[in-house]
């Protein structure tokens, strides 16, 4: 009887389902939006009713039940805390998940951006999160809970960046940016009187995402905008620092090629180079001891929970590449 793996990838934008059979064969592809309960209006009852729809409907697409899965990964935006573990564990258990492993996504671009599955993982998306995994199996998170835990990253804090160092500039003598011609133009104001009224109006009422000036700062930094630049710089300190700490904590060893992943949106889709090549520096010139590999990743997140299931069942790591083949078409 063949056995099938089921990899997911939950996040606050999108969420990837694919199945594959024991040998590695795609067998479907299932895109939904956002399930991370964290954004989503209901918590962890509309997680459950939605992931539970998404999951059948594919299942049911191609004739087959629960039981006919053997092992799934799944890397769930939201999962932080040992008490939000148990919480979607025991959703999944309603759900017919019997064997699966349930983690971070951040964990997930390891797998799926590393030859051997060990090094680190830097997110960069919705949210900013670094996760990382060692020979020895250790795993360690580092960031991911927004301002709790000091994320300097992700669409939602650098859209808020945006929108602050303009009023800045408007009202409180900020360092002049072009940021602000390029947010009036987007938004359609004329006078900064009604800078504030239009941002309020445009999120509240319009459904304005703050998360998409992310690609204005961008945009400034061909201008060698120094406000737009600075905060690109911050971004990475934070980023290289918490990889320092997660060098130290799960000891990699210095002289070993560690393998950085950088995945999410603003890194992968970034329209300027800057701020990957001042992390890489900075990550570099912390650790010079160290033979960095660093890799963009440039298959879907879901694939690391794939290539992980297919291991776990097999007890062996030889699907790699061709998990990755399969999956670089569905980006």
């Amino acid at each position: 009887m063949t056995e099938y793996v089921i990899g997911i990838d939950i996040g606050a934008t999108k969420s990837h389902l694919a199945l594959f059979d024991s040998d590695g064969n795609l067998i479907d592809f299932g895109r939904w939006g956002c399930l991370n309960y964290e954004v989503m209006p209901g918590l962890y009852s509309q997680f459950e009713n939605e992931f539970g729809q998404f999951v059948s409907q594919v299942l049911s697409k191609n004739g087959m039940t629960m039981k006919q899965i053997a092992y799934s990964v799944l890397g769930v935006g939201g999962i932080d805390t040992r008490t939000q573990h148990g919480i979607i564990s025991r959703i999944l258990e309603k759900q017919g998940f019997e064997r699966f492993t349930l983690a971070n996504d951040s964990f997930l671009g390891i797998p799926a951006g590393t030859p051997k599955g060990i090094g680190i993982c830097a997110i960069n998306g919705s949210g900013c999160v670094l996760g990382g995994i060692n020979k020895e199996g250790a795993m360690m998170q580092i960031g991911g809970v927004g301002s709790i835990t000091a994320d300097y990253g992700g669409g939602g804090y650098i859209g808020a960046r945006v929108v602050s160092a303009v009023y800045s500039e408007l009202f409180r003598r900020g360092e002049p940016t072009c940021l602000t011609s390029i947010l009036f133009e987007k938004l359609g104001i004329t006078s900064k009187y009604d800078y504030v009224e239009t941002i309020h109006k445009k999120i509240f009422e319009e459904g304005f995402k703050i998360s998409s000036c992310t690609r204005m700062v961008f945009e400034a930094v061909k201008h060698d905008d120094r406000v737009a630049i600075a905060m690109l710089n911050d971004i990475a300190v934070n980023y290289a620092n918490g990889i320092s700490c997660m060098i130290e904590e799960l000891h990699f060893p210095p002289g070993d090629e560690l393998n950085i992943v950088f995945a999410g949106s603003v890194f992968v889709k970034g329209e300027h180079p800057l701020l990957l090549d001042m992390l890489k520096k900075m990550i570099n010139d912390n650790h010079p001891d160290y033979r960095f590999h660093f890799n963009l990743l440039d298959v879907p997140n879901v694939a690391g929970a794939v290539i992980w299931a297919l291991n776990i069942l097999n007890d062996k790591n030889c699907y790699s590449g061709k998990i990755r083949d399969q999956l670089r078409e569905m980006l």
